[in-house]
């Protein structure tokens, strides 16, 4: 019954709170994803594949895949979208997120710009009663809880970008804020998306030829005056391989690692839990694959071929 209980409360509680929207620890590596502002503000096309286990051993603990794209479509204009999949015990979102942000220059060079982005969202929730068992048979709330709904929504970013080495940025999410039955259990269980607020930012520090410190911060508002705040720092090797640790406010501590390989790059973080469900699980993990395409306009920029790059000396 314990077991039961505990699926049913991951599963509601996923999408009441925080969960709303994935959570995901290595959110410096695609900014996008909390910020439609970044869509096409690389000087290539970052083409990636996430998967997230979170509170392994804890039953109906979540699970998330997500496949992101971006890239730039015109002059100054960049286009994106992320397709997602993100189940709680008996709960599900799938969805698709498409994104499109104007990229203002703010010097004459092109070192600094500001994305103003738009993004446009359709979710399918879905809940199976099949995984509950309830303490009253035929319990009326959960027969009526089988519900197919898609619900679209808006979100809304600024991304300021310096280069590749900074970049600092504001958001929200569920902006339409539907109030949607999502589960059928009629008027008094109304679930409304809540609305969710982003601030991002970041800075790479060059402390050697060989070796940088990439420092980021993330803070998640929802409006229902929950708030969270993550700190990040990120050291790389030539650009080719990089350690990590990262702070989740009374959450978690994160290890991560990864190298790139060519325009390959891979990452993996583990996440030791902090708050009492760490007692009953063993933490959470994360992998992503990257694969960065090439453009005209990313020619040298593009960060494999940074490191291929053969200098001559001048002759008279």
């Amino acid at each position: 019954m314990k077991k039961y209980l505990s699926i049913l409360f991951i599963g509601v509680a996923g999408f009441v709170s925080a969960q709303q929207i994935s959570l995901n620890s290595q959110y410096l590596f695609n900014e996008m994803l909390v910020n439609p502002g970044a869509a096409g503000s690389k000087d290539f096309v970052p083409i990636q594949l996430s998967f997230r286990k979170q509170w392994v051993n804890f039953p109906g603990s979540p699970t998330t895949q997500a496949l992101s794209a971006h890239g730039e479509v015109g002059k100054n204009m960049g286009f994106g979208g992320t397709v997602f999949n993100d189940v709680a015990g008996p709960s599900r979102r799938t969805g698709l997120n498409t994104n499109a942000a104007y990229h203002l220059q703010l010097d004459r060079r092109g070192d600094h710009q500001l994305g103003l982005g738009l993004g446009l969202s359709l979710t399918q929730h879905l809940i199976d009663v099949n995984m509950l068992t309830t303490y009253l048979p035929d319990d009326p709330a959960v027969l009526r809880g089988y519900n197919n709904q898609f619900v679209p929504d808006a979100n809304v970013g600024v991304f300021y970008h310096f280069k590749d080495k900074g970049f600092a940025g504001l958001s929200a999410y569920n902006l339409v804020e539907l109030r949607r039955d999502l589960y059928d259990f009629g008027n008094p269980f109304y679930n409304p998306l809540v609305r969710t607020y982003y601030f991002l930012g970041g800075y790479e520090f060059e402390l050697s030829p060989s070796f940088d410190l990439k420092t980021t911060a993330l803070v998640q508002m929802i409006e229902t005056f929950t708030t969270q705040f993550d700190v990040t720092a990120l050291a790389t090797y030539k650009k080719v391989l990089w350690l990590g640790v990262s702070y989740r406010h009374l959450d978690a501590v994160a290890f991560m690692a990864g190298a790139q390989a060519g325009p390959v790059r891979f990452g993996y973080s583990y996440d030791y839990t902090l708050s009492d469900i760490g007692n009953y699980s063993s933490g959470s993990h994360e992998v992503f694959l990257e694969l960065q395409l090439s453009t005209k306009k990313s020619g040298n920029n593009t960060p494999w071929l940074k490191r291929n790059r053969i200098f001559s000396p001048k002759t008279k």
